[in-house]
């Protein structure tokens, strides 16, 4: 076997894609110096941050549908069956985490790579929705998702929401805690200066990233650790969803007691986003949907706190 690795080209690449098959990644060779070939087994499920379960709920939804700027894997294709089924719907408040450093996807790419791709890769952090990374590219929304199907179908990169210090992060239901020794060490080298189990430990009170981050100076430095452990599948965001009371006053009398505190503009914004009062619709949905700013939102939220329950919980990340 030895003697056919060491003289045969073929022979090598064929061990190096039975290698990466087996071990669950992509793999890429280029036979005889001429022809590019990358190869993976697709999975059932891949880290996202919309599981089919929820896009289920909200295809189901006749009054709240994806629109036009929202897109699945299947609609970028055009094809259906079950290859890719599993896969995120994208939306313009999502972004992408890259799976591995920007150099080495770059390094392992076709010759004949989209120059929008090599771009996006060069560019591309997790703070910064596809919305905005469209605009800075100059390229339609469609074409970022093209880009965005690429490297999630290939396992370059997962689709989550955008990394910020409002969010609240929390140890995920993921995390192999088996692996912590190994977690701890690539972490030191990645985020020196800062404990992990130290900083897990803050993680546990849920409260926002910056409320446990020490200073400003030490915000960007708690970011960097949020992403890297959002990347291995050891945290996990909790997104704030909002619930309406029942009962809600049924009568007239009781409605108008309900709206008289608030200004008309809150009490028209209130009626605008009862439909999403239902534990189905994460904020950054709504302001998106709706075209509210969350202190918009926030309004709602003060004038109708007696009637609205927040709740936080994840969106339940299938394993990576």
């Amino acid at each position: 076997m030895q003697l056919i690795l060491a003289k045969s080209s073929l022979a090598r690449d064929i061990k190096h894609i039975y290698t990466c098959l087996t071990n669950h990644t992509a793999s890429h060779v280029i036979i005889n110096d001429f022809i590019d070939l990358s190869l993976q087994i697709p999975r059932g499920s891949i880290g996202t941050c919309m599981p089919h379960s929820e896009r289920n709920q909200l295809d189901a939804k006749p009054n709240v549908s994806y629109d036009s700027q929202s897109a699945s894997l299947m609609d970028i294709y055009g094809t259906g069956g079950h290859e890719y089924h599993h896969y995120p719907v994208l939306c313009p408040y999502h972004t992408l985490l890259l799976l591995e450093d920007p150099e080495e996807i770059l390094k392992n790419m076709p010759l004949d790579a989209s120059p929008s791709l090599v771009q996006l890769i060069q560019i591309l952090t997790p703070t910064q929705t596809l919305q905005e990374l469209h605009l800075i590219l100059d390229c339609s929304l469609a074409q970022i998702y093209r880009l965005a199907a690429h490297l999630i179908y290939w396992q370059k990169a997962k689709l989550i929401h955008p990394i910020h210090p409002r969010n609240i992060y929390v140890l995920s239901q993921q995390a192999k805690l088996n692996d912590l020794a190994t977690i701890e060490h690539d972490f030191s080298v990645h985020i020196p200066g800062l404990n992990l189990r130290h900083f897990l430990s803050q993680l546990s009170y849920g409260k926002p990233l910056h409320r446990i981050a020490p200073s400003k100076d030490t915000r960007n430095l708690y970011i960097e650790a949020i992403t890297f452990l959002v990347r291995k599948n050891w945290v996990e965001q909790l997104h704030m969803y909002l619930v309406l009371m029942v009962p809600w006053p049924s009568d007239e009398e009781g409605a108008k007691w309900a709206h008289e505190k608030a200004p008309k503009e809150v009490v028209d914004l209130f009626v605008r986003l009862v439909p999403y009062m239902d534990g189905k619709h994460h904020i950054d949905e709504i302001t998106y949907r709706e075209a509210v700013s969350r202190k918009q939102l926030a309004l709602v939220l003060k004038y109708y706190r007696q009637h609205i329950v927040t709740m936080y919980y994840s969106l339940g990340l299938p394993e990576n």
